[in-house]
């Protein structure tokens, strides 16, 4: 039996935060034209990563001012491939750009890594 984590996600446990989430962009005889930007707001819980989880990271990410959040909406990072770009999320008067994504959804969360921009 599965233990649903979003039970507890709530607004006892989590905060209210804006996400920025970018729309893919596209070239326009051959200068990228970056896509629109909305908002939406999402009940996340912001939480400091342990040294074990900062290994999880690429190399060049680890030294950088990491924050771990975790919430029942999927966030993204940025794919090359399907011409994705990385949310934002606007927490404590800064930006944290996600770098890394744990799925979680079995248990009913997302864990998103993001670095302070």
């Amino acid at each position: 039996m599965t233990i649903s984590v979003s039970e507890a996600l709530d607004l006892d446990t989590c905060l209210k935060l804006t996400v920025e989430r970018t729309a893919s962009g596209g070239y326009i005889d051959g200068i990228y034209s970056a896509g629109s930007i909305s908002t939406f707001k999402s009940l996340i819980s912001p939480q400091q990563p342990t040294p074990e989880q900062l290994q999880i990271l690429p190399e060049g990410e680890r030294d950088k001012n990491i924050m771990m959040f975790v919430s029942k909406r999927k966030l993204r990072t940025a794919d090359d491939r399907n011409n994705l770009i990385a949310d934002v999320i606007l927490f404590d008067n800064a930006r944290y750009k996600i770098i890394s994504l744990a799925n979680w959804s079995t248990f009913g969360h997302n864990i998103a890594y993001g670095a302070k921009e």
